[in-house]
């Protein structure tokens, strides 16, 4: 992947949560897609700037976004968004939300970035290049994994799937000191890849919820483990600290 292509995405993504946080202070026209699933003007209007972007400098790409679907790529390359991953968080002004892109190239993810505009925090990795916060290298926690904190999120959309989700969340509460869920699929898997927290565990996500994050902390240390059904993946990512601990054994993906 050229370094232009990278440099593009930090400064796109960077204007993208700019966009973001000027809406958020104004109403944000809410419609429902689903089962607490919402999509506002927000939304709309950021994976909108990253198309536009994309489709200026680099015509030939292919583009997968969460509000407006697939175009084919020309040349190999496919850019993965997730214009608010958080909208929840989002709508309720909760600060836990973010930007995502990812982008592929034959396939393979060969760059990411999640950016969190109201803490102007920018995840970022390329492929064999390491994961970063802003400049600061990542290599995930260190806190003895009993003392540490876990993000574990119920599958909200999938009320009937709870009981049987909680029964691993019991597991992995006997494992730390707690737990939280903070609302936002990359959020959750950068703050695995810098260190606050030990492990992310969540089911029935899209492709494009996770794709930048889970480059982030593999490029972190991180291990990402996923099974997918269709089109919804449930994964587990978990500090390189604790490699030995073989968590997925105790776990139901």
């Amino acid at each position: 992947m050229s370094a232009c292509r990278y440099e593009t995405m930090l400064e796109m993504i960077r204007k993208a949560g700019s966009l973001a946080l000027d809406l958020s202070h104004s109403p944000v026209g809410v419609e429902a897609k689903g089962v607490n699933d919402y999509v506002t003007q927000a939304d709309r209007r950021v994976e909108t700037f990253i198309r536009s972007t994309i489709g200026e400098l680099y015509p030939d790409d292919g583009v997968l976004g969460e509000e407006y679907g697939t175009m084919d790529s020309l040349d190999g390359y496919v850019w993965v968004i997730d214009p608010i991953d958080g909208t929840v968080d989002f709508m309720n002004s909760f600060p836990l939300y973010c930007i995502s892109v990812a982008l592929e190239k034959d396939g393979k993810l060969v760059a990411g970035a999640v950016y969190n505009p109201v803490y102007d925090e920018l995840f970022h990795a390329r492929a064999g290049c390491g994961a970063y916060l802003g400049r600061t290298r990542l290599s995930g926690t260190s806190v003895p994994f009993e003392k540490s904190v876990a993000l574990v999120v119920p599958p909200h959309r999938r009320h009937e799937s709870l009981e049987r989700f909680w029964a691993n969340e019991r597991r992995i509460y006997a494992m730390v000191s707690d737990t939280r869920s903070i609302g936002s699929a990359a959020m959750s898997t950068c703050y695995v890849a810098c260190g606050r927290a030990s492990m992310y565990y969540e089911w029935y996500l899209h492709y494009y919820d996770y794709a930048a994050a889970m480059l982030i902390a593999q490029e972190a240390g991180c291990s990402c483990i996923t099974r997918t059904e269709g089109d919804l993946t449930n994964i587990l990512v978990v500090s390189g600290a604790y490699a030995g601990e073989r968590i997925e054994e105790v776990l139901e993906l």
